[in-house]
C-alpha cells in the first residue's frame, strides 16, 4: 500500500473512533432526578386531616384491577446552583437538599413510572442509598414483594440500606438532617456507624445481604428506625420468619446477637464496680468467638465461646482515683464484664426464641456441621429452635487503662 492509501486509512479510523467514542445515552446531571430514598407504606396511609378526596386523588391514577396497596415516595437530591441554600432556607423543607413525591397504587414498578407526572425530569436510580418501609407495609404481603422490584432493576444497588419503621415511613425521609446533607445519605451513614455502636444493626443487613438470605429460605433482622419530636435514630431491629414480620428485638438484643453472630468490630460494655456509685466501661478492642453445634443422641445444643480484648475506657468513681490502677480491682471488673456480656448474649437468645426468627445462625452451624441431624429435624426445626440450649463461655482481658492513671 502506498504512502497515499496508509494516510486514507488512518484518517477512516480516526474518524471512526470519533463517532463512535463517547457516551452515547449522556445526560446533563441538571437533567436527571436522582432518588436518594424510598419510602414505602400502606396505601392508607398519608391522610391528613382536611385533605380533599381531589388532592388525595392526584397522588395516583387508575387502576384497572386490584386494590390499591402501597404508598411510594421518593427523596429527590434538587439539584441548586452554588450559593443558593440561603435563598432556600425560607422555603417549606427548611433549607434541605431533598424534596418528597409520592404515589399510591399496586405495582411499585408501576407507581414510580407514574410519579413521572409529577416531576420534570426521568428519575435515576443508581444513587438510592436507603429504603425505609413501615410495618404495616411489611405485614401486608411479607417483605419479599416490595424488595422484588429492587432486586430485578439493573439500576438499583445491592448496598443500599433497608429499614424496618413501626410508624409511617414518609415522614422519615422527609426529615431533615441538622447538617442539611442528603437524607438518604444521612440514613445510609447511621449504619455504617454500626462499627462503633454496638446498639446499631449495620453488619450483612444491606438489600443484597436481605436477597441472599430470602434465597436461602432463612430468618433475618432488618434493622429499626423510628422518628419522634424530630429526633430519628436507628436502634433495634425487626426480626422476620423468613420474610413475615414476627416483631421487634431491641437495643441490647442487637448487641446480643451481634455477639453471637461475631459481627461487632467495637463495643462498649458498661458494669458497676464494687458499690453502686463506681461506674466502669470496658472498650472491646478484639474478639475471638467461637459459635458451636452439639448433638449428643436425640438432643441438640449450642456452645458460645468468646474471648475479649479491651481497655478501660472509664471510671466514675467519687472520691475514689486509685482503684483503677489497682490489679485486683482491674481482675474483678474483667469478672463482672464477662458475666455481662454472657447476660446480654442469653437475652438475644431468649428474645429471638420467643419470636420464633433464627438470626442466631444455629440452623446453619447445624446444617454444616451436622449434615445427618439437620436432614431429620429440618421439617419441625420451626417447633425445636425455641427449646435449643445455649452455653455461653467468655473471658475477658482488660489489656490498658488509659492515658491518665
Amino acid at each position: 500500500m502506498g504512502g497515499k492509501g496508509r494516510l486514507t486509512g488512518i484518517v477512516i479510523i480516526t474518524m471512526l473512533a470519533v463517532l463512535t467514542s463517547g457516551c452515547w445515552d449522556r445526560r446533563e446531571l441538571q437533567d436527571r432526578n436522582f432518588v436518594m430514598a424510598v419510602a414505602i407504606d400502606v396505601a392508607e396511609a398519608g391522610e391528613k386531616p382536611g385533605q380533599s378526596q381531589a388532592a388525595r386523588q392526584t397522588e395516583t391514577f387508575i387502576q384497572p384491577h386490584g386494590d390499591k396497596r402501597y404508598r411510594v415516595s421518593m427523596q429527590v437530591l434538587r439539584l441548586s446552583p452554588a450559593g443558593s441554600d440561603s435563598q432556600q432556607s425560607g422555603s417549606g423543607n427548611a433549607g434541605g437538599r431533598t424534596f418528597v413525591v409520592s404515589n399510591i397504587g399496586q405495582s411499585i414498578f408501576e407507581i414510580l413510572r407514574d410519579m413521572l407526572g409529577q416531576v420534570s425530569k426521568p428519575l435515576y436510580f443508581e444513587h438510592i442509598q436507603a429504603i425505609v418501609i413501615s410495618e404495616a407495609a411489611a405485614q401486608k404481603a411479607g417483605i419479599k414483594p416490595i424488595i422484588d422490584l429492587f432486586l430485578r432493576d439493573a439500576e438499583m444497588r445491592w448496598r443500599i440500606k433497608v429499614f424496618i419503621t413501626p410508624g409511617e415511613a414518609r415522614p422519615i425521609i422527609e426529615y431533615v438532617p441538622p447538617n442539611k446533607e442528603a437524607g438518604g445519605i444521612y440514613l445510609a451513614n447511621i449504619l455504617r456507624n454500626h462499627i462503633k455502636n454496638i446498639h446499631v444493626a449495620g453488619a450483612r443487613t444491606d438489600l443484597g445481604n436481605i436477597s441472599v438470605t430470602l434465597d436461602n429460605k432463612q430468618d433475618m433482622a432488618i434493622p429499626r428506625i423510628e422518628m419522634e419530636d424530630n429526633i430519628v435514630k436507628s436502634s433495634g431491629v425487626a426480626l422476620f420468619k423468613q420474610d413475615k414480620f414476627v416483631g421487634y428485638a431491641d437495643e441490647q438484643a442487637v448487641a446480643g446477637i451481634k455477639f453471637i453472630r461475631a459481627t461487632e468490630k467495637s463495643a462498649i460494655i458498661t458494669v458497676l464496680g464494687d458499690n453502686p456509685d463506681e461506674v466502669v466501661a470496658f472498650e472491646l478492642f478484639m474478639h475471638d468467638t467461637r459459635l458451636a453445634a452439639h448433638v449428643d443422641g436425640d438432643n441438640i445444643y449450642f456452645t458460645l465461646d468468646i474471648n475479649m480484648q479491651g481497655n478501660l475506657g472509664e471510671y466514675q468513681a467519687p472520691g475514689q482515683i486509685k482503684g483503677a490502677a489497682d490489679p485486683a480491682f482491674i481482675r474483678r471488673i474483667e469478672v463482672k464484664t464477662a458475666a455481662e456480656v454472657k447476660r446480654i448474649v442469653l437475652y438475644a437468645k431468649d428474645t429471638c426464641q420467643s419470636r420464633g426468627s433464627d438470626v442466631l445462625n444455629f440452623s446453619t452451624k447445624l446444617k454444616a456441621y451436622h449434615p445427618q441431624t439437620w436432614a431429620k429435624v429440618k421439617d419441625h426445626w420451626d417447633e425445636l429452635f425455641p427449646y435449643i440450649p445455649l452455653v455461653v463461655s467468655v473471658n475477658v482481658v482488660i489489656n490498658q487503662i488509659g492515658e491518665h492513671r
